[in-house]
Protein backbone atom coordinates (compact mmCIF):
# COMPACT_ATOMS: atom_id res chain seq x y z
CA UNK A 1 0.00 0.00 0.00
CA UNK A 2 1.70 3.52 -1.00
CA UNK A 3 1.79 5.97 1.64
CA UNK A 4 -1.12 8.91 1.42
CA UNK A 5 -1.30 12.56 3.17
CA UNK A 6 1.10 15.18 3.88
CA UNK A 7 3.88 12.81 3.81
CA UNK A 8 3.81 11.60 0.34
CA UNK A 9 5.60 13.55 -1.81
CA UNK A 10 6.37 12.96 -5.48
CA UNK A 11 10.41 13.82 -6.20
CA UNK A 12 10.37 15.48 -10.01
CA UNK A 13 13.48 16.33 -12.15
CA UNK A 14 14.14 17.04 -15.74
CA UNK A 15 12.92 13.84 -17.22
CA UNK A 16 13.04 11.60 -14.17
CA UNK A 17 9.57 10.47 -12.98
CA UNK A 18 9.24 10.75 -9.09
CA UNK A 19 9.38 7.26 -6.74
CA UNK A 20 7.15 6.87 -4.11
CA UNK A 21 8.30 5.99 -0.11
CA UNK A 22 6.24 2.91 1.29
CA UNK A 23 4.37 2.66 4.40
CA UNK A 24 4.13 5.42 7.11
CA UNK A 25 6.13 4.20 9.62
CA UNK A 26 4.84 2.74 13.25
CA UNK A 27 7.14 5.48 14.95
CA UNK A 28 9.59 2.91 16.66
CA UNK A 29 12.48 4.94 16.96
CA UNK A 30 14.61 5.18 20.26
CA UNK A 31 17.03 7.90 20.86
CA UNK A 32 20.34 5.96 22.07
CA UNK A 33 22.28 7.06 24.51
CA UNK A 34 25.72 9.22 23.59
CA UNK A 35 27.67 8.93 26.58
CA UNK A 36 30.44 10.89 26.81
CA UNK A 37 30.18 11.49 22.98
CA UNK A 38 27.24 13.57 24.08
CA UNK A 39 30.06 16.95 24.85
CA UNK A 40 31.64 16.47 21.21
CA UNK A 41 30.68 18.72 17.86
CA UNK A 42 33.49 16.45 16.27
CA UNK A 43 35.19 13.25 16.92
CA UNK A 44 37.71 11.24 14.83
CA UNK A 45 39.74 8.05 14.73
CA UNK A 46 42.30 9.24 11.91
CA UNK A 47 42.49 12.61 11.47
CA UNK A 48 40.53 16.16 11.93
CA UNK A 49 41.11 18.63 9.36
CA UNK A 50 40.08 22.27 9.25
CA UNK A 51 40.50 24.61 5.86
CA UNK A 52 39.59 28.13 6.96
CA UNK A 53 37.65 29.26 10.03
CA UNK A 54 35.93 26.66 11.13
CA UNK A 55 34.07 26.95 14.08
CA UNK A 56 33.28 23.74 16.52
CA UNK A 57 30.90 25.08 19.36
CA UNK A 58 31.73 21.95 21.09
CA UNK A 59 34.01 19.39 22.36
CA UNK A 60 37.09 18.55 19.42
CA UNK A 61 38.49 14.43 20.12
CA UNK A 62 40.29 12.04 18.25
CA UNK A 63 41.56 8.63 19.01
CA UNK A 64 43.67 6.41 19.00
CA UNK A 65 45.02 9.01 17.12
CA UNK A 66 46.96 12.27 18.94
CA UNK A 67 47.25 15.59 18.47
CA UNK A 68 49.60 15.83 15.55
CA UNK A 69 46.81 14.46 13.16
CA UNK A 70 44.77 17.79 14.13
CA UNK A 71 45.32 20.47 12.10
CA UNK A 72 43.91 23.90 10.96
CA UNK A 73 42.95 25.04 14.36
CA UNK A 74 44.67 27.60 16.55
CA UNK A 75 46.33 24.94 19.07
CA UNK A 76 47.63 23.01 16.12
CA UNK A 77 51.47 23.46 14.82
CA UNK A 78 51.70 25.56 13.03
CA UNK A 79 48.31 27.12 14.25
CA UNK A 80 45.35 27.71 11.92
CA UNK A 81 41.83 30.05 11.72
CA UNK A 82 39.67 26.90 13.08
CA UNK A 83 38.26 27.86 16.23
CA UNK A 84 37.27 25.03 19.13
CA UNK A 85 34.45 26.71 21.49
CA UNK A 86 34.74 23.37 24.08
CA UNK A 87 37.45 21.27 25.25
CA UNK A 88 39.74 19.70 23.11
CA UNK A 89 40.71 15.81 23.41
CA UNK A 90 43.30 14.27 22.24
CA UNK A 91 43.85 10.32 22.43
CA UNK A 92 43.27 10.62 26.10
CA UNK A 93 40.51 8.65 28.25
CA UNK A 94 37.62 10.70 27.39
CA UNK A 95 38.55 10.63 23.85
CA UNK A 96 38.79 6.81 24.25
CA UNK A 97 35.22 6.59 26.35
CA UNK A 98 33.70 8.90 23.61
CA UNK A 99 34.74 6.65 20.67
CA UNK A 100 33.46 3.50 22.80
CA UNK A 101 29.99 5.29 23.48
CA UNK A 102 29.75 6.15 19.84
CA UNK A 103 30.43 2.52 18.86
CA UNK A 104 27.32 1.60 21.44
CA UNK A 105 25.15 4.15 19.87
CA UNK A 106 26.12 3.21 16.34
CA UNK A 107 24.91 -0.38 16.92
CA UNK A 108 22.15 0.46 18.32
CA UNK A 109 20.61 2.95 15.50
CA UNK A 110 21.57 -0.15 13.11
CA UNK A 111 19.91 -2.91 14.99
CA UNK A 112 16.41 -1.16 15.45
CA UNK A 113 13.74 -2.16 13.26
CA UNK A 114 13.19 -0.35 9.97
CA UNK A 115 10.01 1.37 9.06
CA UNK A 116 10.18 2.88 5.70
CA UNK A 117 12.36 1.81 3.08
CA UNK A 118 13.67 5.16 1.37
CA UNK A 119 14.08 4.63 -2.57
CA UNK A 120 14.28 7.81 -3.41
CA UNK A 121 16.29 10.99 -2.91
CA UNK A 122 15.34 12.58 0.29
CA UNK A 123 14.57 16.32 -0.98
CA UNK A 124 10.99 17.64 -1.31
CA UNK A 125 10.12 14.79 1.59
CA UNK A 126 7.61 15.52 4.75
CA UNK A 127 8.61 12.48 7.26
CA UNK A 128 6.95 11.84 10.64
CA UNK A 129 9.10 10.37 13.49
CA UNK A 130 10.32 7.08 12.60
CA UNK A 131 13.10 4.54 11.11
CA UNK A 132 14.26 5.15 7.68
CA UNK A 133 16.77 3.01 5.83
CA UNK A 134 18.78 2.23 2.91
CA UNK A 135 20.57 -0.73 1.97
CA UNK A 136 22.83 1.59 -0.19
CA UNK A 137 23.13 5.33 -0.46
CA UNK A 138 21.13 8.09 0.44
CA UNK A 139 21.16 11.67 -0.73
CA UNK A 140 19.31 15.17 -0.37
CA UNK A 141 19.11 17.47 -2.78
CA UNK A 142 17.03 20.66 -1.81
CA UNK A 143 14.63 20.61 1.91
CA UNK A 144 14.16 17.67 3.85
CA UNK A 145 11.55 18.81 6.56
CA UNK A 146 11.23 16.04 9.53
CA UNK A 147 7.70 16.42 11.17
CA UNK A 148 7.54 15.80 14.93
CA UNK A 149 4.21 16.11 15.18
CA UNK A 150 4.20 18.56 18.14
CA UNK A 151 5.88 15.70 20.14
CA UNK A 152 9.62 17.21 21.72
CA UNK A 153 10.48 13.34 22.37
CA UNK A 154 10.19 12.66 18.55
CA UNK A 155 13.27 10.63 17.21
CA UNK A 156 14.18 10.40 13.73
CA UNK A 157 16.68 7.66 12.52
CA UNK A 158 18.32 7.28 8.78
CA UNK A 159 20.03 4.24 8.62
CA UNK A 160 21.97 4.11 5.53
CA UNK A 161 24.13 1.28 4.41
CA UNK A 162 26.78 2.90 2.45
CA UNK A 163 27.24 7.10 2.24
CA UNK A 164 25.25 9.74 2.71
CA UNK A 165 25.78 12.94 0.17
CA UNK A 166 24.25 16.18 -0.06
CA UNK A 167 24.13 18.78 -2.77
CA UNK A 168 24.91 22.38 -2.24
CA UNK A 169 22.45 24.75 -0.52
CA UNK A 170 20.33 21.43 1.14
CA UNK A 171 18.04 21.53 3.97
CA UNK A 172 16.99 19.41 7.26
CA UNK A 173 14.40 21.19 9.15
CA UNK A 174 12.54 20.01 12.37
CA UNK A 175 9.11 21.21 12.66
CA UNK A 176 6.22 21.07 15.08
CA UNK A 177 8.07 21.35 18.38
CA UNK A 178 10.64 19.16 17.54
CA UNK A 179 14.18 18.96 18.55
CA UNK A 180 17.56 18.62 16.22
CA UNK A 181 19.04 16.40 19.00
CA UNK A 182 16.47 13.85 18.28
CA UNK A 183 17.93 12.94 14.89
CA UNK A 184 20.33 10.27 14.18
CA UNK A 185 22.66 9.52 11.36
CA UNK A 186 24.08 5.94 10.62
CA UNK A 187 25.99 5.61 8.27
CA UNK A 188 27.83 2.54 6.85
CA UNK A 189 30.05 4.18 5.29
CA UNK A 190 31.06 7.95 4.72
CA UNK A 191 28.87 11.24 4.53
CA UNK A 192 29.89 14.47 3.16
CA UNK A 193 27.57 17.61 3.21
CA UNK A 194 27.92 19.76 0.23
CA UNK A 195 28.29 23.29 0.02
CA UNK A 196 26.28 25.79 1.59
CA UNK A 197 24.21 22.96 3.13
CA UNK A 198 22.07 23.13 6.56
CA UNK A 199 22.35 19.92 8.31
CA UNK A 200 20.77 18.97 11.41
CA UNK A 201 21.35 15.81 13.91
CA UNK A 202 23.69 13.17 14.87
CA UNK A 203 26.05 11.89 12.11
CA UNK A 204 27.05 8.58 13.37
CA UNK A 205 29.61 7.14 10.61
CA UNK A 206 31.99 4.47 10.49
CA UNK A 207 34.69 5.63 8.44
CA UNK A 208 34.71 9.71 7.65
CA UNK A 209 32.58 12.58 8.12
CA UNK A 210 33.24 15.85 5.07
CA UNK A 211 31.39 19.11 5.85
CA UNK A 212 32.46 20.97 3.22
CA UNK A 213 32.33 25.07 2.80
CA UNK A 214 29.86 27.08 4.25
CA UNK A 215 28.02 24.00 5.20
CA UNK A 216 26.66 23.39 8.67
CA UNK A 217 25.79 20.72 11.39
CA UNK A 218 23.23 21.49 14.31
CA UNK A 219 24.47 18.19 16.03
CA UNK A 220 27.55 16.06 16.15
CA UNK A 221 30.02 15.02 13.68
CA UNK A 222 30.90 11.35 14.80
CA UNK A 223 33.26 9.22 12.96
CA UNK A 224 34.45 5.39 14.24
CA UNK A 225 37.39 4.61 12.00
CA UNK A 226 38.53 8.34 10.16
CA UNK A 227 38.52 11.32 9.50
CA UNK A 228 36.54 14.76 10.07
CA UNK A 229 37.31 17.06 7.78
CA UNK A 230 35.82 21.03 7.87
CA UNK A 231 36.27 23.34 5.24
CA UNK A 232 35.38 27.50 6.67
CA UNK A 233 31.80 25.15 7.63
CA UNK A 234 30.70 24.71 11.19
CA UNK A 235 29.34 22.47 13.75
CA UNK A 236 27.09 22.81 17.03
CA UNK A 237 27.01 20.37 19.55
CA UNK A 238 23.44 19.78 20.91
CA UNK A 239 23.13 19.81 23.99
CA UNK A 240 22.13 16.69 26.76
CA UNK A 241 22.65 12.79 25.95
CA UNK A 242 21.22 12.97 22.70
CA UNK A 243 18.01 14.52 24.14
CA UNK A 244 17.03 18.16 23.65
CA UNK A 245 17.70 19.38 27.69
CA UNK A 246 15.19 21.67 29.41
CA UNK A 247 16.77 25.09 28.39
CA UNK A 248 16.31 27.00 25.23
CA UNK A 249 18.18 26.79 22.52
CA UNK A 250 19.66 28.90 19.71
CA UNK A 251 20.31 28.27 16.49
CA UNK A 252 21.13 30.45 13.20
CA UNK A 253 22.14 30.23 9.33
CA UNK A 254 23.06 32.02 6.58
CA UNK A 255 20.66 31.17 3.28
CA UNK A 256 22.54 31.20 0.87
CA UNK A 257 25.91 30.79 3.32
CA UNK A 258 28.38 31.45 0.09
CA UNK A 259 27.09 34.71 -2.06
CA UNK A 260 29.84 37.18 -3.94
CA UNK A 261 30.59 40.42 -3.07
CA UNK A 262 27.93 43.06 -2.16
CA UNK A 263 25.64 40.22 -2.38
CA UNK A 264 22.41 39.28 0.22
CA UNK A 265 22.21 36.60 2.32
CA UNK A 266 19.18 36.14 4.79
CA UNK A 267 20.13 35.27 8.48
CA UNK A 268 17.74 33.50 10.21
CA UNK A 269 18.07 32.84 14.20
CA UNK A 270 15.95 29.94 15.41
CA UNK A 271 15.11 30.21 18.97
CA UNK A 272 13.19 26.83 20.39
CA UNK A 273 12.12 25.85 23.64
CA UNK A 274 11.79 22.17 25.19
CA UNK A 275 9.26 23.16 27.88
CA UNK A 276 5.60 22.71 27.50
CA UNK A 277 5.26 26.59 28.67
CA UNK A 278 5.80 29.76 27.13
CA UNK A 279 9.28 30.67 27.96
CA UNK A 280 9.47 35.04 27.84
CA UNK A 281 12.77 36.60 27.09
CA UNK A 282 13.65 39.00 30.08
CA UNK A 283 16.36 40.49 28.17
CA UNK A 284 17.26 41.64 24.89
CA UNK A 285 18.98 38.96 22.34
CA UNK A 286 21.15 41.10 20.41
CA UNK A 287 22.99 39.23 17.61
CA UNK A 288 26.39 41.11 16.34
CA UNK A 289 27.44 40.50 12.66
CA UNK A 290 31.40 39.61 12.18
CA UNK A 291 33.43 42.33 10.98
CA UNK A 292 32.63 43.09 7.47
CA UNK A 293 28.90 42.05 7.50
CA UNK A 294 26.55 44.62 7.73
CA UNK A 295 22.64 44.95 7.19
CA UNK A 296 21.16 45.14 4.21
CA UNK A 297 20.11 48.19 2.56
CA UNK A 298 16.35 46.68 2.53
CA UNK A 299 16.48 44.61 5.56
CA UNK A 300 13.96 42.57 5.64
CA UNK A 301 13.88 42.00 9.27
CA UNK A 302 10.94 40.16 11.17
CA UNK A 303 9.87 37.52 13.67
CA UNK A 304 7.40 34.32 14.02
CA UNK A 305 7.73 34.51 17.77
CA UNK A 306 5.25 36.21 20.38
CA UNK A 307 4.65 39.64 21.63
CA UNK A 308 4.72 43.22 20.46
CA UNK A 309 7.15 45.18 18.64
CA UNK A 310 9.23 44.33 15.50
CA UNK A 311 12.90 43.57 15.90
CA UNK A 312 15.44 46.30 15.60
CA UNK A 313 18.51 45.76 12.47
CA UNK A 314 19.10 48.99 10.94
CA UNK A 315 20.78 48.99 7.41
CA UNK A 316 24.34 49.18 7.11
CA UNK A 317 24.53 48.46 11.23
CA UNK A 318 26.07 45.27 12.55
CA UNK A 319 23.60 44.12 15.18
CA UNK A 320 19.93 43.03 14.98
CA UNK A 321 18.21 42.94 18.06
CA UNK A 322 14.80 40.87 19.50
CA UNK A 323 13.46 42.87 22.17
CA UNK A 324 12.92 41.75 25.95
CA UNK A 325 9.16 40.41 25.95
CA UNK A 326 9.18 38.46 22.54
CA UNK A 327 7.83 34.86 23.91
CA UNK A 328 9.08 31.47 22.64
CA UNK A 329 6.00 28.65 22.24
CA UNK A 330 6.00 25.79 24.54
CA UNK A 331 7.30 23.20 23.03
CA UNK A 332 8.15 24.99 19.84
CA UNK A 333 10.40 27.08 18.15
CA UNK A 334 10.18 30.90 16.27
CA UNK A 335 12.72 32.73 14.20
CA UNK A 336 14.16 35.95 13.69
CA UNK A 337 15.16 36.93 10.27
CA UNK A 338 17.11 39.87 8.41
CA UNK A 339 19.10 40.16 5.35
CA UNK A 340 22.69 40.90 5.31
CA UNK A 341 25.34 41.86 3.05
CA UNK A 342 29.30 42.44 2.60
CA UNK A 343 31.74 43.62 0.20
CA UNK A 344 33.97 41.81 1.99
CA UNK A 345 35.84 39.22 0.84
CA UNK A 346 36.32 35.89 3.11
CA UNK A 347 34.55 33.70 5.55
CA UNK A 348 32.69 35.48 8.37
CA UNK A 349 32.12 33.56 11.50
CA UNK A 350 28.70 34.95 13.57
CA UNK A 351 28.65 33.61 17.01
CA UNK A 352 25.85 34.04 19.49
CA UNK A 353 27.82 32.59 22.40
CA UNK A 354 26.40 30.62 25.12
CA UNK A 355 24.26 32.20 27.84
CA UNK A 356 22.69 35.02 25.04
CA UNK A 357 19.44 34.04 25.09
CA UNK A 358 18.05 34.99 28.55
CA UNK A 359 14.31 33.72 29.45
CA UNK A 360 11.55 32.30 32.12
CA UNK A 361 12.67 29.01 31.70
CA UNK A 362 16.53 29.39 31.63
CA UNK A 363 19.69 30.41 29.06
CA UNK A 364 20.94 29.14 25.90
CA UNK A 365 23.38 26.17 27.35
CA UNK A 366 25.90 26.19 23.29
CA UNK A 367 26.34 29.07 21.24
CA UNK A 368 24.97 28.85 18.08
CA UNK A 369 27.62 29.27 14.82
CA UNK A 370 26.89 30.23 11.26
CA UNK A 371 29.39 31.11 8.38
CA UNK A 372 28.71 33.70 5.90
CA UNK A 373 31.23 33.22 3.09
CA UNK A 374 32.21 36.24 0.56
CA UNK A 375 34.10 35.89 -2.43
CA UNK A 376 34.40 34.65 -5.69
CA UNK A 377 32.93 31.27 -4.78
CA UNK A 378 29.74 33.01 -3.97
CA UNK A 379 29.43 34.07 -7.18
CA UNK A 380 30.00 31.02 -8.92
CA UNK A 381 30.76 27.85 -6.48
CA UNK A 382 27.06 26.71 -6.82
CA UNK A 383 26.10 27.08 -10.69
CA UNK A 384 22.59 26.92 -11.38
CA UNK A 385 20.16 26.54 -14.36
CA UNK A 386 16.33 28.41 -14.31
CA UNK A 387 13.54 26.25 -14.98
CA UNK A 388 13.28 27.76 -18.20
CA UNK A 389 16.92 27.20 -19.75
CA UNK A 390 16.60 23.45 -18.31
CA UNK A 391 13.18 22.58 -20.21
CA UNK A 392 15.25 24.34 -23.29
CA UNK A 393 17.93 22.00 -22.49
CA UNK A 394 15.66 18.97 -22.85
CA UNK A 395 13.93 20.51 -25.61
CA UNK A 396 17.32 20.45 -27.52
CA UNK A 397 18.29 17.28 -26.67
CA UNK A 398 15.32 15.49 -28.15
CA UNK A 399 15.49 17.57 -30.92
CA UNK A 400 19.32 16.55 -31.13
CA UNK A 401 18.24 12.33 -30.63
CA UNK A 402 15.58 12.93 -33.17
CA UNK A 403 17.93 14.44 -35.72
CA UNK A 404 20.14 12.05 -35.20
CA UNK A 405 17.58 8.87 -35.31
CA UNK A 406 16.25 10.56 -38.97
CA UNK A 407 20.06 10.45 -40.06
CA UNK A 408 20.55 7.12 -39.53
CA UNK A 409 17.42 6.22 -41.01
CA UNK A 410 18.28 7.48 -44.43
Amino acid sequence: MKATGPYLRLLVGAGFAALLYGPSPTVAATAPSLGQAASFGVLAASKVTSTGPSVVAGDLGISPNNASSVTGFTFSTPPGPGLVLGTPHFADAVALGAQNDVTTAYNNLAGQACDMTISADLGGSTLPPGVYCSASTMGLTGTLTLDAQGDPDAVFIFQIGSSLTTASASLVSVINGGNNCNVFWQIGASATLGTGSTFVGNILALASITVTTGASVDGRALARTAAVTLDSSAVSACGGGGGGGTTPTLRKAFSPANIPAGGVSTLTITLSNPEDTTSTLTADLVDTLPSGVVIAATPNVSTTCGGLGAPVAVAGASTVTLPAGHTIPAAGSCTVTVNVTSAVNGSHVNILPAGALVTTTGTNAAPAVAILNVGPFGAAGIPTLSEWAMIMLAALLVLFGVGQIRRHAM
